[in-house]
């Protein structure tokens, strides 16, 4: 993104009266571009983590040594563990380009917390594009500093990272037993009434929808027919609903079931949060550097009885099960 902050606007027209760069003591054939890290397992309340204090921090170093700042990256809520952030490629792919040749960033650990992947762009990647490095609050200047300690910080960095993750898996254990809701959204028929704890309560605008969906399902047809039939009424699906409510979600990127299907409805009829209990921790990362979620056995879930109000009774439910295990057994 090109830079446009205005406190860099205003150090360009002090420059001089002609409105020159200012001068850089080291050389002008610099390009630089700071980059900016905040991922929602820091501490965002500390003021020295923050996007605007780490931005504060390189604008005020980069004037002191005159380097040219013509790029700021920004990646605000994303985890040091993966590399695949949107600002930090978009500063990789004008690096290729040959748009900047110097990099900033607060200290190694804004860079990334993954040693590997770390040691990588600082000792391979920046060096063979030419591209000069600086970790202010590290003392790191790849123009100047000995790289052999490098690794050993990226090591301490992923550590942290690790120590992180266990401590916030540990967390949202806990709050699960406790019976708090800690899904981003909550599920259709319910919204979220903040606490500690989280609970759900009845959504005044779809409740009544998925009590009809089981009354249907009771009745005997099939989950096929009872899409077809919210479909025909243009009822928004779940998903659809979700982005309406949310409307920083983009409907077209965030999902593609823009319509009820049957194994929505099927879904539905098998969830036991509509009967009032919670069931959480169903699946689990990979590992804390990935983001792909694997499966937990049943045993490893955490069910916390009954939270809240069901919107559907136990006969209901119950009477789904039967005409849907009926329809298994004929085929």
């Amino acid at each position: 993104m090109q830079y446009e902050h205005d406190t860099y606007d205003r150090n360009l027209k002090r420059g001089n009266a002609a409105g020159q760069q200012p001068q850089n003591r080291e050389g002008s054939h610099l390009r630089g571009a700071i980059y900016l890290r905040l991922s929602k397992d820091d501490d965002g309340r500390k003021e020295s983590s923050s996007i605007g204090s780490q931005r504060r921090l390189l604008l005020r170093y980069a004037q002191e040594k005159g380097f040219p700042i013509v790029r700021e990256y920004s990646d605000d809520g994303w985890s040091g563990t993966t590399f695949d952030r949107p600002a930090f490629q978009e500063m990789i792919r004008d690096i290729k380009r040959g748009e900047i040749n110097l990099v900033m960033t607060k200290d190694l650990s804004r860079l990334g917390r993954d040693y590997i992947l770390s040691g990588q762009y600082t000792e391979l990647f920046f060096p063979s594009m030419n591209v000069r490095f600086i970790a202010v609050n590290d003392g790191y200047d790849s123009a100047v500093s000995d790289m052999d300690l490098i690794p050993f910080r990226n090591i301490i960095n992923e550590m942290y990272a690790r120590d992180i993750s266990r401590k916030i898996r540990s967390s949202l254990r806990t709050r699960m037993e406790d019976g708090s809701y800690i899904g981003n959204f909550a599920p259709y028929g319910y919204i979220k009434q903040p606490g500690p704890p989280v609970q759900l309560i009845p959504d005044p605008e779809t409740a009544s929808i998925v009590k009809e969906i089981f009354s249907m399902g009771a009745e005997g047809r099939t989950p096929a027919e009872i899409a077809d039939s919210l479909n025909q009424r243009k009822i928004p699906s779940p998903a659809v609903y979700r982005c309406l409510k949310h409307p920083w979600l983009c409907e077209n990127n965030y999902t593609v079931k823009r319509i009820w299907t049957a194994n929505s409805v099927l879904k539905m009829l098998h969830n036991p949060v509509y009967l009032g209990r919670m069931i959480q921790g169903k699946s689990r990362k990979l590992s804390f550097k990935s983001r792909l979620t694997v499966a937990n056995p049943a045993e490893l879930w955490v069910d916390a009885g009954r939270t809240h109000e069901p919107l559907v009774s136990e006969a209901v439910f119950e009477a789904c099960k039967e005409e849907i295990q009926k329809r298994r057994c004929r085929r």
